[in-house]
């Protein structure tokens, strides 16, 4: 095909080189000049000179499907009326595919917390407290098992102890073995416990007899789809023949590495799955149930269902709900979803840092935290029916982020090697290496909590400056709210506080920080419960900042200039020549038209600016008067400045 080309008479982009030419004043007076190119002022009643703000809102409607913030005149406004999206946010800004996926936007989740509840819609509230229960100074795991007898009670086992407690008292149990525990698990019923010598069998607090062999420390138990899985050196045993020997026919899988150690195991639908190391090797295994019998049968031999990071190992498998699996690694945690062939795909690691426990309650996982609790041990709960992010494919599992925020605490460093639930009850107990055993208050708050937002800069690098504060709480409320704010350098300064009892509501305070302009600011609000009644504490049901822009304005002159052949300075003296005029219009037009920044200057005030031509008007209204002659007219120039230059 064959077409026709004419070359374009202009270019697209007019930038060849930046108009920062200046003159310098010589023999005539002139009063301006803008890229180099000298002028003669025109005002009068007439064509008068004007000076004033650009404006900084452009017309704009809001075609978002639901009204937003951005629908309102005057104040930028940044607020948040829930936090059920948990923490980890670093910017409060609006998320472009927020419109499409309401969980995804900045209006639900926030920077951190702690000691907070953020998963009630709307509220923001503080957590129960922790008592240390079973005290334990040795570095060796410390293992928690919850059950109820007709009591919430759990069973807490380090090194060669294992006891009972209900809460209020502690009971030493009678296992049967001597040895360091390495493992305990429950059929809903007994413990089982493991060491190197064997596995024992109980029930409560009463004594313990053995009932199978294990002959060494590298052993993992847990009771799964109604049988007793054992995981022993790089063998992984079916306990259902009677032992205490180990039986030949109850051995489903040895690995084909004799260093593989097995670390934990757990069920799903139509498997059990279990999960160990080698090296800096570690994978999850598949073991299919045949459900063709009365009863279901395990196959022998396993499928790896999926692979960790080189260098990533698994600490421990909690499968949920039939459809979640929490892994904690020594890297982090993450959360994987079982699909219908019962495989497993896992998502990214939500939790960083070495994680060795995870116990899971109504829709909750909670997760072992170590040492990164400001610091100090306890738990991450992670919320599992508010994704965050979700890339999956048609048909295929991805491995969802979920919200997370951190949950109860030790106050105490140490690995966080057991979590459980106390009994049926919705309260944790969870246990930290060198520490102990912690138990979850039934009613009694913690002391004080913490919460943080993320960066909040309305989307853009521009300096802002943050007028009004508004928090919003009960009307009739507990315990001592501080509010602070911190800025770009890192300091934090306290604005406002509120104290149980007050009538004082924190709404529109006029805010003194940042001392200028900037970029973005964090919101920090300190919770404290209240000292007459320790099981009520401060409770917040949003937060909202009025903004204004903190740029330098932009300025508009309007200048109105003489364009003749001959013109007159006010001194008397004469210039120009015949044809004058049109060839300096057409100069003028070209610098116009490039659209690039030119030096404006003010000779008469020696006062020089870089601006844009944003519009010119040339005009020949009538001859020329006595203080021009030839062709010419009125050239009217708006201009508008971008920063200020250094007088000449």
């Amino acid at each position: 095909m064959t077409g026709i080309t004419q070359r374009l008479p202009f270019p697209f982009s007019g930038r060849t080189s930046a108009q920062s030419k200046t003159f310098v004043l010589k023999d005539v007076a002139y009063d301006f000049a803008i890229g180099g190119m000298p002028w003669l002022s025109a005002s009068s009643d007439q064509n008068p000179m004007a000076r004033e703000l650009a404006p900084i809102r452009k017309q704009q409607f809001d075609n978002a499907r639901e009204a937003g913030e951005q629908s309102l005149v005057d104040w930028w406004l940044r607020s948040q009326p829930t936090f059920i999206g948990g923490e980890g946010l670093l910017y409060q800004d609006p998320d472009q595919v927020g419109a499409a996926n309401l969980q995804n936007r900045h209006t639900i989740r926030y920077g951190h917390s702690v000691g907070l509840n953020p998963w009630v819609d709307g509220q923001l509230s503080m957590l129960r407290s922790t008592t240390q229960r079973i005290a334990d100074g040795s570095a060796n795991t410390h293992f928690v098992q919850g059950y109820n007898d007709g009591a919430d009670r759990y069973w807490s086992a380090v090194n060669a102890n294992l006891k009972s407690d209900d809460g209020t008292t502690a009971t030493a149990v009678t296992w049967g073995g001597s040895a360091v525990i390495r493992s305990l698990t429950t059929d809903g019923t007994h413990y089982l416990v493991a060491d190197n010598v064997g596995i024992w069998q109980g029930t409560g607090s009463g004594a313990g007899a053995k009932i199978y062999n294990t002959g060494t420390t590298n052993v993992v138990i847990d009771w799964t789809k109604g049988r007793l899985m054992a995981g022993i050196d790089n063998k992984l045993y079916e306990l259902v023949t009677a032992g205490p020997a180990l039986a030949p026919g109850d051995l489903r899988f040895t690995h084909l590495n004799p260093s593989w150690v097995w670390t934990s195991i757990s069920d799903g639908p139509n498997a059990i799955y279990a999960a160990g190391f080698a090296g800096s090797k570690s994978s999850i295994y598949k073991f299919v149930l045949n459900s063709s019998g009365v009863v279901p049968t395990l196959s022998n031999g396993g499928t790896i269902t999926c692979e960790l990071p080189n260098g990533e190992f698994v600490n421990n498998l909690v499968t949920y709900l039939g459809s979640f699996v929490g892994i904690s690694t020594n890297r982090g945690f993450r959360v994987g979803q079982i699909d219908t062939n019962g495989d497993i795909a896992y998502g990214p690691l939500l939790i960083t840092g070495p994680t060795y426990s995870c116990g899971a309650y109504d829709r909750f996982f909670f997760v072992g935290a170590t040492n990164n609790i400001d610091g100090n041990s306890g738990l991450w709960r992670i919320d599992l029916g508010m994704p965050i992010a979700d890339n999956s494919s048609a048909g295929q599992i991805s491995g969802a982020r979920f919200a997370y925020a951190t949950d109860l605490q030790a106050h105490a460093t140490g690995n966080t090697t057991g979590v459980t639930n106390f009994g049926n009850s919705d309260r944790m107990v969870f246990a930290v290496v060198g520490q102990g055993a912690y138990l979850e208050s039934a009613t009694v708050l913690e002391p004080t909590g913490y919460f943080e937002t993320a960066r909040i800069r309305f989307n853009t690098q521009e300096p802002k400056i943050f007028k009004f504060l508004s928090v919003k709480t009960p009307a009739s409320f507990f315990g001592t709210l501080g509010c602070s704010i911190e800025d770009t350098g890192g300091g934090t300064t306290s604005v406002v506080s509120v104290t149980e009892g007050s009538a004082v509501q924190i709404e529109n305070v006029l805010l003194s920080v940042p001392p200028s302009a900037s970029e973005w600011v964090k919101l920090r609000l300190d919770f404290g419960r209240s000292v007459n009644d320790t099981t009520k504490g401060m409770v917040v049901n949003g937060w909202q900042f009025k903004v204004i822009p903190g740029s330098v304005r932009q300025r508009i002159f309007t200048v109105p200039v003489y364009c003749f052949d001959i013109e007159r300075d006010k001194n008397g003296q004469n210039v120009g020549y015949e044809n004058r005029s049109l060839a300096r219009l057409e100069q003028f037009e070209q610098i116009a038209q490039k659209g690039d920044s030119v030096t404006f200057q003010d000779l008469q005030q020696n006062k020089s600016y870089l601006v844009i031509i944003d519009e010119f008007q040339f005009v020949q209204k009538a001859e020329p008067g006595p203080n021009t002659a030839g062709y010419g007219g009125i050239l009217t120039m708006k201009l508008r400045t971008i920063a200020d230059v250094i007088t000449f």
